[in-house]
């Protein structure tokens, strides 16, 4: 439960360092630097030798996925156009939990 709960503590830390790097260094460096946050923690679950290091790659991928959850939306709500800008972001959100519960059905079929 702890390696599992690291990406959340990271997320919310990244969710708030989200926000002021928006308004620091602008929305499209951010998602690269939420990109990079991502790959980074990928690769060190990738390779861990160790719970531990594991526990620091999920902090890595919860960092990125708080700074993309912030900025994402924010981002898809300022460059598109004012007529489909409502459905591109809830279309974001649906697909973002339309994937998790995927995930969790994929999940059923191999826990039975």
């Amino acid at each position: 439960e702890t390696i599992v709960s690291m990406a959340v503590a990271g997320a919310i830390i990244g969710a708030a360092l989200g926000g002021y790097m928006n308004d620091r260094i602008g929305r499209k460096k951010s998602i690269m630097i939420a990109d990079v946050l991502f790959f980074v923690g990928a690769i060190v679950m990738a390779v861990a030798p160790s719970p531990g290091v594991i526990i620091l790659g999920r902090i890595f991928v919860g960092l990125g996925v708080g700074m993309a959850s912030m900025t994402s939306p924010l981002y898809i709500s300022e460059a598109s156009p004012a007529k489909v800008r409502g459905a591109l972001v809830a279309t974001n959100g649906l697909l973002i939990t339309g994937g998790q519960f995927l995930s969790y059905l994929i999940n059923l079929a191999f826990t039975r």
